[in-house]
């Protein structure tokens, strides 16, 4: 069993088109490390005024806001995440994150088991280079 490290400089990055504007990093991935199966990683940086598309998915995600400030809208119901507070919304709920307190919205996101979110950046950054 081997160790793999994520560096977020090296990692598959893509930013969206406004007004979903959003840079996101893949940083832990079964396209990174096919011995993963059991988790993804990534990072989410959002500017004041931007937001993600509505989704829910079949696993679970946790947010993690590491910078700044913004809003987990989680069916509905509004949640503002300071640095270091975190969220996590159930299987098949639909959420969406705005960047709607004036400052960055910096969060990770952790999915388990990985759905495909993740391969997405991937692929989107691959796509663009």
């Amino acid at each position: 069993m081997g160790v793999y490290v994520a560096r977020y400089h090296k990692s598959p990055c893509v930013e969206t088109p406004l007004p979903e504007r959003r840079l996101m990093h893949c940083l832990i991935s079964q396209r990174l490390d096919p011995a993963n199966h059991d988790i993804a990683l990534g990072m989410t940086e959002m500017t004041p005024g931007c937001h993600s598309d509505v989704r829910g998915h079949a696993e679970g995600e946790l947010f993690f806001c590491v910078n700044g400030k913004g809003t987990v809208v989680v069916e509905g119901e509004r949640i503002v995440l300071e640095k270091y507070d975190a969220v996590y919304v159930p299987p098949n709920t639909v959420h969406t994150l705005e960047a709607d307190q004036g400052v960055n919205f910096d969060l990770a996101w952790i999915l388990t088991p990985p759905f495909g979110g993740d391969m997405m950046v991937y692929d989107w950054a691959a796509e663009s280079n």
